[in-house]
């Protein structure tokens, strides 16, 4: 052990409590007075950043019956997402999936956010987390606030919070500029699309619908765990209008049930509901061997003066995703848009050839673009393991 330092256990350290969620039921417990922190306003990202807007907050009555917790405390989501770690820099609350841990003035509470997201203290929750036998992954808090960390003289905490505070930012920094480039060349990408679509002479004008052979929603029934066929979800359409094979199920249909529902080389996908943000998400289905579709996506089966890449470039076009959402009807988190209202939708035509040159230069761009968003990936994954790496060096 480094010279000075030693094992304190986290309920030697401050205060710790477990949040409670107040009874939704009674509508004035929520308001806009406080934050109400869940795992999903946690964000691991070495700084301790939590969402602070999220759409759930509780009214002065709702606090009453949750607890508080004060500025300068470090939140743990010790129930299924363990170890989803942050800092608030003000008072807030939390439901009972988080532990908390309010240091007291012999230690600087950033410190032991940085103790408690180090490596070793991860690994070791996560331990004993997935040793307990329950569905989900969890730690109790009379377990969590048995748990020690190694602690520095207070002199020597402010040094450290000053160097990795420092550090990430500076980390932190090669990821903002990595993604403005990524943005910057999204909004390129955006404005070749619509000089490449922008309506010109000979072009014609059609509604989809008139330009379909059929279109169908998915089927409503359960995937299974064995099904002969491959059930294909809201997820599986990425938001730049690709498919993404890598979480899928499995789904067994009869022949008239699986006609209705299953889609082949060519077919469009499309995502009728969720929220704004996901309702338009369409892609391509490129495979050879048919597979199911769910039945919040609508497949869409073209006409042969139709290029299906075309009509799928055309969907990714923030005109089109704006058009599409004054159409869809609900709230903006709960969206939906049906069949009949998709194919009312306006689409500029050029002759078949021109349809595959725009394809295939607007593919080429396309390539580019996802040449650079790999970069981005590769500088996050990077930037992350060069925090941990410092964590490591700091705190083991």
């Amino acid at each position: 052990m480094k010279k000075g330092w030693e094992y304190k256990k986290l309920k030697e350290i401050g205060q710790t409590q477990t949040g409670t969620t107040p009874p939704k039921s009674e509508k004035a417990n929520y308001g806009d007075f406080i934050p109400f922190i869940r795992p999903a306003e946690l964000n691991i990202d070495g700084n301790g950043s939590i969402n602070f807007n999220s759409e759930l907050k509780l009214s002065e009555c709702g606090v009453a019956k949750s607890r508080l917790i004060k500025a300068q405390s470090i939140l743990m989501c010790c129930i299924g997402s363990v170890g989803k770690t942050g800092f608030s820099d003000r008072d807030v609350t939390c439901n009972q999936q988080i532990n908390t841990l309010t240091p007291n003035e012999d230690y600087e509470p950033k410190l032991i956010y940085y103790a408690l997201i180090a490596p070793s203290f991860q690994n070791l929750i996560w331990k004993i987390a997935n040793s307990a036998k329950a569905t989900l992954a969890i730690i109790s808090k009379g377990k969590w606030e048995e748990l020690s960390i190694r602690i520095p003289p207070l002199s020597e905490q402010k040094e450290i919070v000053e160097y990795l505070d420092s550090s990430f930012a500076k980390i932190d920094k090669l990821k903002e500029n990595a993604a403005n480039n990524l943005d910057e060349a999204k909004a390129l990408f955006q404005s070749a699309l619509k000089d490449a679509l922008e309506p010109k002479e000979g072009w014609k004008e059609k509604t989809l619908g008139e330009m379909v052979k059929d279109v169908k929603y998915g089927t409503s029934k359960p995937a299974c765990a064995d099904g002969a066929y491959t059930y294909l979800r809201m997820n599986n359409i990425t938001s730049d209008g690709h498919l993404d094979l890598n979480n899928t199920k499995t789904i067994s249909l009869d022949d008239k049930e699986l006609e209705k529902c299953i889609v082949r080389k060519g077919d469009i996908l499309f995502n009728r509901t969720n929220s704004y943000e996901h309702v338009g998400k369409t892609c391509v289905f490129t495979k050879e061997t048919p597979m199911v579709i769910a039945g919040y996506i609508i497949r869409i089966r073209l006409k042969e003066c139709l290029n299906p890449y075309y009509m799928n470039y055309f969907f990714n076009m923030k005109d089109t995703k704006a058009k599409l959402r004054k159409l869809s009807v609900g709230a903006v988190h709960q969206s939906n848009i049906n069949a009949k209202a998709v194919q009312t939708v306006v689409i500029p035509l050029p002759s078949l050839s021109e349809q595959q040159s725009i394809v295939s230069f607007l593919d080429s761009l396309n390539e580019k673009l996802n040449t650079l968003q790999q970069n981005y990936s590769r500088i996050c994954d990077e930037c992350d393991a060069l925090k941990q790496a410092i964590l490591r060096q700091v705190f083991e």
